[in-house]
């Protein structure tokens, strides 16, 4: 690879904690549908259909998690107990972080000294005022050369974003924590690509990444990133 190269950063669960608020929404959610007739995980896979056919329409965000909640429990819950749960589905939604944001372990200082020898960008997914206002809480805003909030992950995202910024794809990495949308469709467009490990990823965001593929590193840790780059 060249000696300088643009870093391509995502920023929810890479970044900063973002899933953790929504998985415990959900535990929340699933103590209000879950009454004797459908069980947690069977409750939890319908609303994974719903949030899977969204996917790519710009269903991310609190507000998008919130309608998702909603058509889940009208599918599970009879039309008697419906009207009693929605005030507390929408209680819960309310309450979510919106806007602030914990910087990971070692982030600011990683970026800082990879900023020293190559160009760094952000490229995130999700509701645009929501995404700006935790880019913004961050700190990190200018730490970057190139920032843009897109609605979905896909190879021509990339591929938009090389023409966009005048990227050289072989000189170009994506570095995040989600194979769907990081790793796999930024390695079709060319780029190489870090897989962060997160505990607690989205489940619709896990892939199956090839493991003989050399264009994909792995690390365990952000700080990790100075001993590849």
């Amino acid at each position: 690879m060249p000696d300088r190269l643009t870093l391509l950063f995502d920023a929810d669960d890479t970044l900063w904690d973002n899933n953790v608020h929504f998985e415990r929404a959900i535990e929340a959610w699933l103590a209000v549908v879950c009454n004797g007739r459908w069980t947690p995980e069977a409750a939890r896979d319908e609303l994974d259909r719903i949030e899977e056919a969204n996917f790519r329409s710009g269903g991310v965000g609190t507000s998008a998690f919130g309608v998702h909640l909603r058509l889940a429990a009208e599918r599970i819950l009879p039309p008697a107990d419906l009207a009693a749960a929605i005030p507390r589905i929408e209680a819960i939604v309310a309450a979510m972080p919106r806007g602030a944001v914990t910087l990971f372990s070692s982030v600011a200082e990683t970026l800082d000294a990879l900023r020293l020898r190559h160009t760094l960008g952000l490229v995130t997914r999700g509701d645009p005022a929501e995404q700006w206002a935790k880019i913004d809480a961050s700190g990190l805003r200018d730490r970057f050369t190139h920032i843009a909030v897109v609605e979905q992950k896909v190879p021509d995202t990339y591929r938009e974003l090389t023409a966009r910024w005048g990227l050289d794809p072989a000189a170009t990495v994506m570095i995040g924590n989600s194979p769907r949308s990081d790793i796999v469709p930024a390695r079709e467009a060319g780029f190489r690509a870090v897989l962060v490990s997160h505990a607690t990823t989205w489940r619709l965001e896990l892939a199956e990444v090839d493991p003989d593929d050399d264009g994909v590193a792995h690390v365990d840790r952000f700080a990790q990133l100075l001993e590849l780059f």
